[in-house]
Order: structure tokens, then sequence, then C-alpha cells
């Protein structure tokens, strides 16, 4: 086991396989098919090349809703898939207003806040992502 430097506590790192399943929250989701312990980290949900700012005077007015839906806003523009046609699992990560997932290092690396089920979705909150807007939409 290693120490989590987030917290300090004992955590180890999640091999559980994450897939793509319809969900009852919105859409498509992440599914955990291995239990994940509370404090265990989840790596590799994004590809780091698979993302890009898009400053919002660039976004034609029909593609708005499209970058509002599926990217993250910031206040001058949004960080988006690199190819919307192949998105990393983690572009699928669906919102929830109790999580069990934390970003530790505001991309790749998550932080279990609690035990997850296998088959469970995984979640994360998207009033998190900015500090400027909310993203919950």
């Amino acid at each position: 086991m290693q120490r989590d430097a987030l917290d300090g506590a004992d955590t180890g790192i999640s091999s559980a396989i994450i897939v793509l399943r319809p969900s009852t929250i919105e859409g498509v989701g992440c599914f955990t098919l291995a239990p994940i312990r509370a404090g265990q980290i989840v790596k590799n949900l994004w590809d780091d090349e698979d993302v890009r700012f898009v400053g919002a005077a660039e976004v034609p007015p029909e593609l708005v809703p499209l970058h509002k839906r599926y990217c993250i806003e910031s206040a001058d523009g949004y960080w988006c898939p690199l190819d919307f046609r192949r998105m990393s699992v983690g572009w699928y990560l669906n919102h929830s207003d109790a999580p069990n997932l934390a970003s530790r290092d505001g991309g790749n690396n998550y932080l279990a806040l609690r035990d997850i089920a296998a088959g469970e979705e995984l979640t994360i909150d998207y009033r998190k992502l900015d500090d400027a807007v909310d993203n919950s939409m």
C-alpha cells in the first residue's frame, strides 16, 4: 500500500476495470466491474491528450448547446474532448450532489470517497470542476 499524499490515509490504487453503460442519471455513465474501497485511487479515466480549450468566442452559436452539455465550462470558454467522436471514458462521468469520486489533481486521478460496489456508477460533483462556473447544469 502507498500513502496518499492528499489525506495521509493508506489507500492503494484500484485496478477495477471501468466500462460505459446506460445510466439512470443521464445518458451513458462510467461503471466499475469490481468493488473499489474508500480511499483508493482510480487512475487514468482521461487520456492526457484528450482535452483542448476552446474560447467562448470561438464556439459557433449552433454548437454552444453541445459545449454546454459535454464540456467543462470556465469563465472564458470550455475544456472539451479533443474529438467528440473518440472521447476518453472520463468524459462520461455523471454529476451527483453526493458523488463517490473526487478529483485529486484536476484530471486523471480520482479518490474514492466511500466504498463503491461492483456494478455501481462512478460520479463526480460537477460544481467542483471550475471555481467560477457551476457545471452541474
